[in-house]
């Protein structure tokens, strides 16, 4: 990934893009700078934004984010409204003693739209994307603006707007004079600081009194008229700080892209389980196929054990006691009552048997019925007897079928 270019407020109203240690374009309005913002680290102006530093009685992480939200509450630069988020961030200065110093850095809820790019790499204050010297105070010029920072231990730790006239007059010294003192109370400045007023307020100090500047400053002064360049590489920011409708808009963006990665997921899973269901249906057919050739190769000789067991299945009589017909014809009388029935006509045919008779009642008829299914001998045979006919002196004709149980299934 390359590096991303710096876009940062110059000391009109307009943008510089930095690009390393140069500037690389400059134009009016940040849009026509960055276009869409890509790979495009975006100062926010000072007057857009405030850094100041609190130290915490503590040095346990975990307790960091709500000391300081509690610190942006008291100083009154929370978004208003319930569920509204404020947009800060943080960094660790320096820890000793049991105490954390922390630079925290807040976005103003007056931050305009027009600045607003979802796809920027990030936003930070302007100064924190200058590159400042250590442990002192700079002075310079944005948007029209003079914008006081003190470092402390190479950390930004204090960014101001001065009230005064954006030029080097009396007003502006006592307002540098009394930001001093407060940060010196602090332990963010020395005893003894300097202070470096940076760019064209450098260059045009003669013309807007610089003599008299200098003479309310209770410091030593150093002018550079070179402007305050970018930072070189990538700084680390936290997306604590970004302005609410970019982070809602990369919610966004992070939702539409996990459900087209889900989606384009389920496309493979489906494409996958289609091909292999495919694939399946290829073999299967395949399979199908070989089945029938070898059904079709093994026809014959399926059709000769047929017709093997057919001629088997008539020789079979002749072999098994069980369907001799006068076995079977003893084995029906051998279970006949003394006296009360009367059999006219005994048949077997296809190992069918087939019994008709008069019984002296109808009840003896159906109770042969039930000797013939109680006779081990018969165990393989199924009975049945249609409704026995009552003739005027109660006697009954009656016919009783029996057919072996697997006839169906052997067939």
């Amino acid at each position: 990934m390359s590096r991303p270019k710096i876009a940062l407020p110059d000391e009109a109203r307009g943008w510089t893009l930095w690009s390393g240690r140069k500037v690389v374009a400059e134009e009016r309005e940040l849009e026509s700078l960055v276009d869409n913002g890509a790979e495009t680290l975006i100062g926010v102006p000072a007057g857009l934004a405030t850094t100041f530093s609190v130290k915490l009685p503590t040095m346990e992480d975990a307790l960091f984010p709500d000391m300081v939200r509690s610190q942006i509450e008291k100083r009154g630069l929370a978004y208003q409204g319930e569920s509204s988020v404020t947009p800060h961030s943080f960094q660790v200065i320096e820890q000793e003693a049991g105490e954390t110093l922390l630079s925290v850095d807040v976005l103003s809820e007056e931050f305009p739209e027009t600045l607003a790019f979802p796809r920027a790499e990030g936003y930070a204050p302007a100064a924190r994307l200058r590159r400042l010297p250590e442990d002192s105070l700079v002075l310079w010029l944005e948007h029209r603006r003079l914008v006081l920072a003190a470092s402390h231990r190479g950390h930004l730790a204090h960014v101001q707007v001065l009230s005064a006239e954006p030029t080097l007059n009396t007003a502006a010294a006592q307002e540098i004079n009394l930001t001093t003192l407060s940060l010196q109370a602090e332990g963010l400045l020395p005893d003894a600081p300097e202070l470096m007023v940076a760019g064209r307020l450098a260059a045009d100090g003669e013309k807007s009194g610089r003599s008299e500047f200098e003479k309310a400053l209770l410091m030593p002064a150093e002018f550079n008229a070179e402007p305050l360049p970018a930072v070189v590489g990538t700084p680390a920011l936290a997306d604590g700080f970004l302005p609410v409708s970019v982070r809602q808009a990369r919610r966004r963006r992070a939702t539409t892209r996990r459900r087209t990665v889900g989606a384009l997921a389920a496309a493979a899973v489906y494409l996958v389980a289609g091909s292999f269901l495919w694939i399946h249906a290829r073999n299967t057919e395949a399979a199908i196929s070989d089945l029938e050739e070898q059904v079709e190769e093994t026809r014959p000789l399926v059709e000769a054990i047929q017709e093997s067991e057919a001629r088997w299945r008539e020789l079979e009589p002749a072999f098994d006691l069980h369907y001799y017909p006068l076995v079977q014809l003893n084995e029906t009388t051998r279970v006949m009552p003394g006296s009360g029935v009367v059999v006219r006509e005994f048949e077997t045919r296809d190992r069918q048997i087939s019994v008709n008779g008069r019984t002296r009642d109808v009840q003896m008829a159906f109770r042969l019925k039930e000797d013939l299914e109680s006779n081990p001998f018969f165990s393989a045979y199924a009975w049945n007897m249609p409704q026995p006919k009552i003739e005027r002196n109660n006697t009954a004709n009656f016919k009783i079928q029996g057919q072996p149980k697997h006839e169906g299934a052997d067939n």
